[in-house]
């Protein structure tokens, strides 16, 4: 039971399977091809044996008596002396079928003449005359007869164990006028080829299991010993490299296995000296790997991570996340209050990855933040730190930002953009659409760019979603892009209130694209919702020249607020006349002798649904609303000049009040809609 075991376990059965399965297949190919070579030759003794006997019955047939016995259906004494004949050879030569036929090729039929069987065929002979259908092959055959390119031909090889040979009856011109066939039986080469198949396997068994044990015997001491005197050592080793001592291996062998050996002595102490090399390397490796995670963590919190971000303002909400690509990413987001009425957002990707691209980030958004803070608009932020990090950067780093300051009085964004993506806004319509502006080139790239500042007014309800590439260039499997149309699709999908809820399914629908495929980029995402206006003084102001010619850009600015909050038609007509009057009362009386300037604002009151138009002017004290109302009873030639303007504010105005302070005269009007 012991050796079975061990023969199950050992080389020797698959060398001996081997060997054994190497002779056998070269033997079925030898076989093969003997088969094949005895079945084409005794296939042509077969052929030619045929082809003779037809061509022997074709040359007694008296080819100008053939039609008058067809006609009659009667035979004579010539007739059956030549069928007799035929008989005889069936007989004699073991054929199964001899006929003469004519061949009819519009009917595609077969019209026998004479038709004898051998006593041995158990077939049944036809009649004359007797008619049956014949196969296209057989046609083919006829027609080649016919057209003088074959006298023999033989066909139908192995089809039902029978071989078939057609030669012509040639009348005294030469033309074919039928064809004679011979039906040999093919039984005989069927049983010669089945005891060659059964020789030959006997004969391919026998070689094959005594070469085999030769053959296994000889590999076994030259190959399985050997290498079982290695395998033994292998075992040892361990013990060995523990208590420093070297394994003997002893092999006699003079050829590659004895060069094996020698290998196996070598590695060994290889393998000692890299191991002493290897825990110095790990331990390396495990302070390095300790100090990135330490940077991980340092990097992780210097960015803004404690939600809710600035619960004392109820007027925005944000949240952001950032996966770095690797234990310390390129990728930054910061958000921050410049004063108590401005928040700004940023959203940057350095190039590169690793421990230098985090470094590198470090000092841009420490550069961004600072500038900012000092009451800087982003793009002198952009136009500062780019000239400051273009400084000393040798390793050519750069940076590509996106930055944004909103006001939180008047919704107004003022933003640049350093060759980032641009974010994406919800607006009135509840779907997220790109803000296309040009963007400036990247941060660090070239210390004399110049950064164009844009701005967008937000509405209560808006939000602007900020993002880097590694968003939409996460790849699945496949290499297939998430793309920029699918991540407008998933943000117009998700219908959630909550910044953190939007971000937490985009990620997911991220995880699930991606699937098994590893992380190239850093993924980073910002979400900003503008809930309300900052209450108190939160009105979006302009400046106008106290002048009736600026009076088309006060009423066209009144227009573009009151279409933001879709103010009734008819509230903004009345809310025009009446700022048109008191406008041109600033322009007309506020400055008697200098030119002077008008501020006009609006604010929307979402709670309350009103809006406030305040017009405030620094020329002489002047309050309209002290002027007596015009009697609208009397006619226009008997009422006093003035104050009417005046008088239909005060009708069309829900509320309106005067006041001056610190030098200006101000008038304030509120409509509900």
């Amino acid at each position: 039971m012991k050796q079975k075991q061990n023969f199950k376990k050992s080389l020797i059965r698959p060398i001996f399977n081997a060997i054994i399965g190497l002779i056998m297949l070269l033997s079925a190919a030898i076989g093969a091809v003997g088969y094949f070579e005895f079945a084409d030759a005794l296939k042509q003794q077969y052929t030619e044996a045929a082809n003779g006997i037809a061509e022997n019955v074709a040359l007694g047939i008296d080819a100008g008596k053939l039609d008058k016995y067809l006609e009659s259906k009667k035979a004579d004494d010539e007739y059956n002396t030549i069928r007799n004949n035929i008989q005889h050879i069936a007989d004699a030569e073991d054929c199964s079928v001899i006929y003469v036929a004519k061949v009819h090729r519009d009917s595609k039929e077969r019209e026998y003449i004479y038709n004898v069987v051998s006593k041995t065929s158990g077939f049944s002979p036809y009649d004359m005359g007797f008619r049956d259908e014949v196969s296209e092959e057989f046609l083919k055959v006829y027609d080649s007869i016919v057209k003088g390119e074959s006298e023999l031909h033989n066909f139908m090889y192995a089809r039902k164990g029978y071989t078939t040979s057609v030669y012509p009856v040639k009348d005294d011109s030469g033309n074919a006028v039928a064809i004679v066939g011979v039906v040999k039986n093919m039984n005989l080469l069927k049983t010669a080829k089945h005891n060659y198949i059964v020789k030959i396997i006997l004969i391919e068994a026998l070689i094959a299991v005594v070469s085999g044990i030769f053959w296994t015997v000889y590999m076994r001491r030259r190959i399985v010993m050997p290498i079982r005197k290695l395998n033994e050592a292998s075992l040892n080793m361990v013990e060995h490299l523990e208590d420093g001592t070297s394994p003997e291996i002893f092999v006699k062998n003079d050829d590659e296995i004895r060069d094996l050996a020698d290998s196996f002595s070598k590695m060994y102490h290889e393998i000692g000296e890299y191991i002493a090399k290897l825990e110095k390397v790990t331990a390396e490796k495990e302070r390095i790997g300790a100090e990135l995670t330490l940077a991980s963590d340092i990097q992780a919190h210097m960015l803004p991570c404690i939600f809710p971000a600035f619960p004392e303002y109820d007027e925005f909400d944000i949240y952001a996340t950032m996966t770095p690509a690797k234990e310390v990413g390129g990728d930054f987001y910061d958000f921050f209050m410049t004063d108590e009425n401005h928040l700004a957002v940023v959203m940057a990707d350095v190039s590169g990855k690793g421990v230098p691209a985090a470094l590198f980030m470090v000092i841009a958004k420490t550069l961004i933040k600072n500038y900012a803070q000092m009451g800087k608009e982003p793009g002198e932020v952009f136009n500062t730190v780019n000239r400051l990090l273009c400084e000393g950067n040798d390793a050519g780093l750069f940076v590509t930002s996106w930055m944004g300051i909103l006001d939180l009085e008047s919704g107004v964004m003022k933003y640049a953009n350093a060759g980032h993506n641009p974010p994406l806004v919800k607006g009135a319509d509840g779907k997220f659409e790109y803000l296309r502006s040009r963007p400036g080139f990247v941060l660090a790239g070239m210390d004399t760019t110049r950064y164009r500042q844009s701005q967008i007014t937000l509405n209560p309800g808006d939000r602007i979603f900020l993002y880097t590439d590694g968003v939409t260039e996460a790849t699945d499997g496949d290499g297939k892009l998430y793309g920029e149309e699918r991540l407008v699709s998933l943000l117009n999908r998700c219908q959630s209130d909550s910044a953190e809820e939007m971000l937490r399914d985009l990620k997911s629908d991220i995880d699930s694209f991606v699937g098994s495929a590893p992380q190239f980029d850093d993924i980073t995402m910002l979400m900003l919702d503008f809930k309300k206006r900052k209450t108190g003084e939160n009105m979006n102001e302009r400046v106008f020249p106290a002048d009736d010619s600026a009076l088309r850009d006060v009423l066209a600015f009144a227009e573009e607020e009151l279409e933001k909050v879709q103010c009734p038609t008819k509230t903004v007509m009345q809310l025009t006349v009446a700022l048109e009057e008191v406008f041109v009362n600033s322009a007309h009386y506020a400055y008697p002798e200098e030119k002077g300037q008008v501020k006009v604002a609006i604010a929307f009151d979402e709670e309350n649904r009103s809006v406030t138009f305040r017009v405030a002017d620094r020329g002489v004290r002047f309050n309209p609303l002290e002027k007596e109302d015009p009697d609208i009873t009397l006619s226009a030639d008997e009422r006093q000049i003035g104050g009417l303007g005046i008088f239909i504010c005060k009708k069309t105005m829900d509320e309106i009040g005067y006041t001056r302070e610190n030098g200006e005269n101000i008038l304030t009007m509120t409509k509900k809609i």
